[in-house]
This record gives C-alpha cells, structure tokens and sequence, in this order.
C-alpha cells in the first residue's frame, strides 16, 4: 500500500463506524501556551478533556501533524541516528468523548490491522497497565493472543496530562519484525531483544497506543473515576507505513524517498542505506518536513520559543549538508519542492506556502552559513589546544559560547566533537544552559490555569446583541468572577476582551473589570473589588453587568476595520496576502500578513485608498451564522490558527469580504468614520505587519501630519507640494558639502613616508603610533597594509576620530608574523583603552573605539605593548 492509501483507509475505516472526520490542527498549536508544537493528536481535545469544552460529536478521526523537538517530547538529538525518530511525523488518530470504551477501541484497532491492512498477527504483542485487567480479558478474547504476548508494566502503559487532571491506563500494540531488525546488538552484546527493551530495540516497535481516560488525578494523588470515560488512540503513520510496506526503515517508504532523492541530486552524495553513513541524508529529510510545516503554519525561526527551536533544526540540517559537502551555499531549501510534491495534496497548506516556506529557509539558512565557518574556526581553534596539552574533553564555555554567541547548536558541535575523536564537558555546559534558562523563566508571563473552571458551567454569551444585562454569580475569587451570562466579549481571534463593571442587585458589591478571558467555554472576568470583597459574591446571587460602550465600539470599528484591510491588501498584493495573526485594540488595529518584501508607499496610499472607499459606500455588514461546509462553499476565509466547530460564524461586507469570525462588529461599513495606516514593517522573514487607526484617531493622525507638512513648508518658504524635492535637494547639497570636506581633509593626510618616519625602535622591532586626523577605517587599512609589505620587524597602531567613532587599526609585518605576533593580542589592549574591541587576522587586525579623548593614552599604550612583546 503507498502511504496516501494508508491514510485515506485509516480515515474511511473509522469514518465508517460514526466517526467525524476532523481536520488537523495547526502544528503551531495558537492560543495554548503549554506547548511549542503541536505533539500528539489529542492536542486539539485538551479542552475536552480537561472539562473546559465541548465538540457537537461523540467520536473523531484525524490525521494530525506533529513535532516533537523540544521540552518533555524531545526526539531531535536522535533523529537521522536511526531508521523510525523524526521530529516531524503524522500521527493517526481516533477519538471518543464519553461514547465507546476499551471493548470497541481494542476490537477495532485488532480489525484494522489484521483484516484490513493483513499485518501478521503471529508477530503482534500488546502491553497493558498491570492494574488494567479488564484490557488483558479483552485482548485475550479478542485477538486470541496467547496470554505470554500479553504484558503488563507500570509506568510505561499509564498516561496522566500533567500532575493532576485527567488520566488512565494506556494499552499498546507492538510488532516485532524479526531478528534481523535489531539494531541494538553489535552496540551492546548482552542485549535481549524484546518489548519495551530498557536500551531500545528497532526489532520491536510500538504501532499503536490506546488511552483509556477514566480517572482524574488529585493533588494528594489520589485517582477518582470520572463520571464520563474517554479513548485517546494514536498510531504514527510513518511507522506502520514501513511495516505495511515491508521495509525496516521509515525513511525507505515513500514519504521519504523522494525527498532523499532530492537530497542526493543536490549532494552528488548517495544515501548509502541504514547505517551511521546514511545519517546525514535521514536528518535532512526529517528537518526539511518539519520546519516546512512549521512555517506553512506560521512559525518561523529565531531567538525564543519555538522560533528557538526552528532554528536549531534547520541550523542541525545545514550542519548535515556541510557534512555532505555542500559547505558555501544554502542547500535546504532546494528539497522543499520535493517536500511539497510529496505531501502537498494531503495537506494543501504546504502547497500554497510553498513560496514562503523556500524564502524563510533560504534567508535563515544564508545566515547560518556564514556563522557556521566562525563556529567551524572556533572549534579548530578550540581542538588545537586540546591537541597541544594532550586533552580529550571540549570545555562546556567553548561549547556554550558557540551556541550563545554564533548560534551552533549544541549537538551540532556534538557531531563535530564525535568526529574529531572528543567529548564534551557536558555537566558545566547544561550548567550554564540552566542559568540562561532561569533568566528566561524571570522574565516570562503568568499562565492561566486552564483546568480551574472546568466544572463551571458553559456561560452564555449575549454581547453580541447587547452591552449590558443581568446574570448571576458562579464562582468568584480575589481577582476573578464568573458569571451564567455575560455580555463582555472575552479575549479571542485577536480582539481583545471587553472591560466595565459587574454589580450586585442588592447592592453589596462592586467589580471592575479590566479584562475579559476564557477557560475553554467559561468567561472569566479579571479586575478588581471596588466594593465589597469575593466572599459577598455568593453562587446564585443576581448582578448586572454592563460594558464600557464607548470602548466596545472603537474594537467593533476597528475589527470590521481589520477586515476591511484584509480585502484591500489581496486587492493591491495579490490573493497570497493571507493573514498571519491580528490584533484588535480600542486605539489601534493591528495585522500580520504573508509577503515577501516590504509595501512601497504608492501601495499604503492604494491600500488606504481602498478601505476608505468602502467606508464612504456605507456598506451593510451581514453576519449569519452557517454549517462549517456551506461557509466554505461561500468562499469564507478561516482566520489563521482558529478552530472551528460545525457551525461557524460568517461576517459578509456587502459580497466582497467574507470572513470566518468570532469577533464583534459595525453595522455598517460607514461606522468606521475613517482610516489610517501608521506604521507598515517587517515582522519576521515572509511576514509583514500593518498597523492602523480608525475613526477619531485616524482623523486626529491626519490633521496632525497635515499640520506638520504646513509647518515643515513654511520654515522652508515652499508650498507643500513642493516640500518632498526641497528636502531631497538640501539632502544632495550636505552629501556634496561633506564629500568636499572628506576630499579636503584627505588632501592634507600624512603619506606613508611621512607615518614612517616616527617609527621608534623598541628593542628589535620598529613601530609606529599614530594618529590621522580625517581618516576613515579604509584609510587607516591601507597605512596598515604598508607595514605588512616592510621586510623588517616592523608594527603600526594607527587611530583616527571619524563621525563620532574611533576606528583603529594594527598591522604586523612578514617578519614578525613568522615569528609569532598576532595583531589580535596587540590591539586588544588598546581598543579597550578606547572604550572598544577589535579583531581580524595575524598580521592585520581592525576595531573601533567611543572615546576620542583617549587617543593619546591609548597610543602611548600601543607603543608600551610592543615594547613588552619585544623584551625591549
């Protein structure tokens, strides 16, 4: 069977048996700051089963994309090790919601495999949770196993979602695909090959896991039954597909040959197999799968989070095509196309990012390729040391340093170090990995507990229609109050949540809310007690709630206002303008968009010129609610990273934006009043971002720049149509008055001879420390390359107060580079002295200094360092 088989009978076996077939969610799991990727498949079902939501079905299939390459689920140090770790991969998946139980889930997943696919049964196991008895008789009598193939542990078959909440006992399905698989017995002659091998075995592998969700966790760590009991399955396609396609290896079946092949063709390199020698090309495929997806879904490498991870990602594949021989180029974006002619029709995302995707890989890995030859001189530097004293351990500093200052990965020095025949101090690198970690937890932000409301009832939202009415208390705490009905709007799809004030009918008490979130299906009130205290807000107890309507209105002009600009930037780009995030504030609206380069200023005019037409057209805004296949038929857009259930919320302006939205909005288009773009600018690589105003705002930024062009026209005695070439003019004559200076001063420099001719001797060696009144960096070079051309000991400092900076150059002659010298240890000192740094090669190294008052002492100082290097 070829994988699109596989996943298409997976999918139609369970659609078959009352299961709704969901779309993956986003491998960027927005909204859910517990994790950096989307991990497993229940990811999407969290809140269900934490209490918190609801779907409008009982049982659910997918295929959903995942990552695992950071925090607990960590696979990335291994991948390309071996033939099955990937940190991107498909995990099947099917799902019930208090519906069927152990029998149905253990019947069918026993059915698919051997009737369906015709797996092996002889070659089945299945483990279970040695409490799980009820699992042992199912699959006794189901399967027919033989109770021997049938085991129990502890640890390994019981799944908990973190320290409390929802949990159970798990059973798996492992087949054992032959001696000949095992990979663990020319590493470790004693092993024995077997389930759940303590050193890992790829003789037996785990299919398919069930989780029976039937308890819940308490604090004391007790497990109370759940009153509805849930299946979690998960069975990773990558793995079944090599078993179904007879091979030992996932990256042998068809989703990976094609993209090894690409890497071969680029390399020139065959993929010599499994085995050691075939890491590299098994590495990149993996890499190349999964920071596609990631970017497809609006993730993209950088400095924190999963950006962080990304990076270290493409930057471990860069490191493999080096290893490939591919050393001055970027190369991984050559395989994407291969990547997307795989796996483009399964997930149509990949296919219309395409574009994206090459461009955000192409420029990250043009960054990396640069700093990988620093970090590559950095370890050779390093490994002669160790050479010269006879050391075999790499210092955890000089492995930090590589990652923290030029961005090597740690198991990319790793790799290096394995090479080289050296291990790493590991302990006082983690060290102070730990210590940068604790920096970074300071500065973060509180989170949210997701499970505190979760037996609180769902509130019923009635902001749409209204901005005030009566409720009644369910929960309330220092900070917090829930209520049955509510008409804030809480924070979601990028508007932000409604503020005002909540009061008691009989008086005693008083909230102020300052903002509005949810829980799953509960909105919580966050603000603060201006009467009264949380004890006097009892369940039951009537309020009125009303929000601030001033403030409700500048967010609903601003959302339409958002939409608006959606439309106008499709019209002026291009329909690959999709939106990549949103921020709707009563002050401003914000939206992050995909394209490559940044709007030129005729296309903000155009952008602006649009949106405002369509304010004046007074166009009605319709909104209707509609099943989620019909809104898709009508040409909806889905908002980036939202989830959807089967009826879904649809803002029509008058046919020509038609949106998926939660958010409140104007009747009419003409409600917005007026708009304006302030600010236009790169967000990350691929994403723009936009930032506007609507209404008074916009027209209060408006006057306010007219009033500066009026101001700006009369001190220069222009109209102000002609401000622009005025400016432009006076630019030009300061270009021309400062050329005519440099020229000028440059006229009266000292020639070499001149320099030459201070040179005083210390002891063997003559130096020269000067200082060049209008020199640049590039003069001050080409005096340093005179010394490098002398045939006797010679050294030049040479300094100059340029524009506010104090550049610096050394240079060393042939001589005394035979000899030893390096001009990186001589300027060193002396840039400090200036209030700066430097570096550069042998026998020439430049830098700059801060402190131009300094000059005299620092070269006094240059003339003491060669005195003392010299002996004199």
């Amino acid at each position: 069977m070829k994988v699109d088989d596989i996943r298409k009978s997976f999918l139609d076996y369970f659609r078959a048996r009352g299961h709704t077939i969901v779309e993956s969610a986003p491998v960027v799991p927005h909204g859910d700051p517990t994790l950096l990727f989307t991990n497993a498949g229940m990811n999407q079902f969290k809140d269900v089963f934490l209490g918190t939501g609801q779907r409008p079905y009982k049982r659910a299939a997918d295929t959903q994309k995942c990552i695992r390459a950071g925090g607990k689920h960590n696979d990335l140090d291994t991948v390309g090790r071996d033939g099955y770790h990937q940190t991107f991969f498909e995990m099947l998946g099917n799902w019930s919601f208090g519906d069927y139980f152990k029998a149905e889930s253990i019947e069918w997943g026993w059915d698919l495999l051997t009737r369906e696919w015709k797996v092996d049964a002889s070659k089945l196991h299945a483990t279970i949770h040695h409490s799980d008895e009820e699992s042992r008789d199912l699959w006794l009598k189901i399967s027919g196993l033989p109770r021997e193939r049938v085991t129990a542990y502890d640890k390994e078959n019981f799944w908990e979602m973190g320290e409390t909440g929802p949990c159970g006992p798990c059973t798996e399905i492992h087949i054992d695909r032959g001696p000949e698989a095992c990979d663990m017995k020319s590493r470790n002659p004693g092993h024995v090959c077997k389930v759940n091998a303590p050193d890992g075995c790829s003789r037996f592998i785990e299919l398919w896991n069930h989780v029976f969700i039937q308890y819940e966790r308490k604090p004391d760590r007790s497990l109370v039954t759940l009153p509805a009991k849930h299946v979690d399955t998960g069975m990773g396609l990558e793995r079944i597909t090599q078993v179904l396609q007879g091979v030992y290896s996932n990256y042998d079946t068809d989703l990976f040959r094609p993209i090894i092949g690409a890497i071969e063709q680029r390399t020139g390199v065959k993929y010599p197999g499994n085995g050691p020698d075939g890491t590299a090309h098994r590495a990149i495929a993996d890499h190349v799968r999964a920071l596609s997806f990631a970017i497809a879904d609006g993730a993209s490498p950088d400095n924190t989070g999963r950006g962080s991870v990304l990076r270290r990602i493409l930057r471990r594949a860069s490191r493999f095509f080096h290893k490939l021989g591919v050393t001055d180029e970027p190369a991984l974006k050559d395989i994407v196309p291969a990547l997307v002619a795989t796996m483009g029709d399964a997930f149509p995302e990949v296919k219309a990012q395409e574009r994206l995707i090459t461009q955000v890989i192409q420029k990250e890995e043009e960054q990396f390729v640069k700093t990988l030859d620093k970090g590559v001189a950095m370890f050779a530097k390093e490994r002669e040391q160790l050479a010269a004293s006879g050391a075999k351990v790499l210092p955890g500093d000089a492995v930090f340093t590589m990652k923290d200052t030029y961005g090597i990965p740690y198991d990319v020095t790793e790799q290096m170090a394995e090479e080289a025949g050296l291990k790493i101090d590991r302990a006082r690198y983690l060290e102070l990995e730990e210590e940068a970690k604790d920096k970074a937890r300071k500065a973060g932000k509180f989170k949210v507990d997701l499970g505190k409301y979760k037996h609180a009832p769902v509130t019923a939202f009635t902001g749409y229609q209204h901005t005030s009415g009566e409720g009644r208390v369910v929960a309330a705490d220092a900070q917090e109050l829930v209520l049955d009905v509510t008409p804030f709007y809480a924070e979601s799809g990028g508007q932000v949540g409604d503020t005002g004030r909540i009061v008691a009918v009989d008086g005693s008490f008083e909230f102020d809310v300052l903002d509005t979130q949810k829980s799953g299906q509960v909105f919580v009130h966050y603000g603060e007690w201006v009467k009264g205290e949380p004890t006097l807000a009892r369940p039951g107890l009537d309020v009125v709630a009303a929000v601030e309507k001033e403030r409700r209105d500048s967010i609903r002009r601003n959302h339409t206002g958002t939409h608006l600009l959606h439309w106008a930037l499709r019209q002026v780009l291009g329909p690959n303008a999709v939106q990549k995030g949103s921020l709707v504030e009563p002050l401003r609206l914000r939206f992050d968009f995909a394209h490559e380069r940044g709007l030129g200023d005729d296309e903000v005019a155009e952008v602006e010129r649009l949106v405002n037409q369509r304010i004046v057209e007074n166009a009605p805004v319709k909104i209707e609610e509609l099943p989620l296949q019909e809104a898709r038929d009508k040409g909806a857009i889905a908002m980036f990273g939202e989830k959807y259930g089967e009826l879904v919320r649809v803002i029509d302006i008058a046919g020509y934006s038609c949106e998926f939205c939660g958010g409140t909005h104007v009747d009419r288009t003409g409600d917005i009043g007026a708009f304006k773009v302030v600010q236009e600018s790169a967000l990350q690589a691929g994403v723009r971002r936009v930032v506007a105003l609507t209404a008074t705002h916009a027209m209060t930024r408006a006057h306010y720049e007219s009033r500066l062009l009026s101001t700006i026209a009369h001190e220069l005695r222009a109209r102000p149509e002609e401000v622009l070439e005025r400016i432009r003019r006076m630019q030009d004559e300061i270009k021309d008055l400062q050329r005519k200076n440099k020229q000028a001063l440059q006229r009266q420099l000292p020639t070499w001879d001149d320099l030459r001719g201070k040179a005083v001797q210390k002891g063997p060696v003559k130096v020269v420390a000067a200082e060049v009144p209008g020199a640049n960096a590039d003069l001050l070079r080409q005096f340093g390359d005179a010394v490098k051309r002398q045939q006797e000991p010679f050294v030049g400092f040479f300094v100059a107060a340029d524009d506010g900076k104090v550049p610096i150059v050394c240079a060393v002659s042939v001589p005394l580079v035979a000899e030893g010298w390096n001009s990186r240890d001589l300027l060193k000192p002396v840039a400090a002295a200036l209030g700066g740094g430097g570096g550069g090669k042998p026998d020439l190294s430049s830098g700059s200094g801060k402190d131009a008052g300094k000059i005299g002492e620092a070269l006094a100082l240059a003339e003491k360092v060669v005195a003392e290097k010299a002996g004199a």
